[in-house]
């Protein structure tokens, strides 16, 4: 295989969890009768949402702290797993590379025991060699240490990891770790270009030359 571990992000990658963030959102916004387009609202979860907190309460003249507290409470009651599905296709991926020897691994800001009860409730739990968080003490990306983490107590050659990612952070960690990059289902930025674009699995298997099924 051209790689033989992947460094896979959580949210957005591997699990399509914006609809509820973007519906806690929009819930929270109707406390201080607001509303924001669903699809800007996506469109700034692509940095962060600190900063996509950050930037509605800053234009709409909203308390930052409280605004945020606000977009917690309905994101507990949002993200259940039965609303937070793995993309179509990504999960049999994982299970096709670890059959030709890969392994997986995954580094995301989500909290633990909610990543634990997505993980278990999907049945994917099984799929991974490590699971760092930055519950862990790890920086957020686009800071590379929860990648540097896991490649020095995995002992990982740089030369066989591929991170794979939807947003320029992933691939900036990636290449500030000095290993390969993907990006998923996005537009690449100039300000971080990752060595492979892909808009399907399909074309991740080709990618890392899997076997047919």
């Amino acid at each position: 295989m051209r790689f033989d571990y992947l460094l896979w992000d959580f949210d957005g990658t591997l699990f399509d969890t914006y609809p509820p963030l973007v519906r806690a959102i929009e819930q929270a916004l109707g406390e201080w009768g607001a509303s924001v387009p669903a699809e800007r609202i996506r469109a700034l979860l692509t940095d962060t949402l600190a900063n996509t907190i950050t930037t509605l309460s800053a234009e709409l003249g909203i308390e930052r702290d409280d605004f945020a507290t606000r977009i917690a409470h309905y994101r507990d009651l949002n993200e259940i797993p039965e609303n937070c599905p793995p993309f179509p296709g990504v999960l049999e991926l994982c299970e096709r590379f670890m059959a030709a020897g890969g392994a997986n691994l995954l580094f995301t800001h989500r909290e633990r025991p909610m990543l634990k009860r997505l993980l278990t409730y999907h049945g994917a739990d099984h799929l991974f060699l490590d699971i760092l968080t930055t519950a862990d003490g790890y920086p957020r990306k686009p800071d590379p240490a929860g990648f540097r983490a896991l490649i020095e107590r995995n002992a990982l050659p740089r030369d066989r990891v591929l991170a794979v990612g939807d947003r320029d952070l992933d691939i900036l960690a990636g290449k500030g770790v000095g290993i390969a990059t993907c990006l998923y289902d996005a537009k690449p930025s100039p300000d971080a270009p990752p060595d492979f674009c892909i808009a399907s699995w399909d074309e991740l298997a080709a990618l890392l030359e899997l076997p047919p099924l």
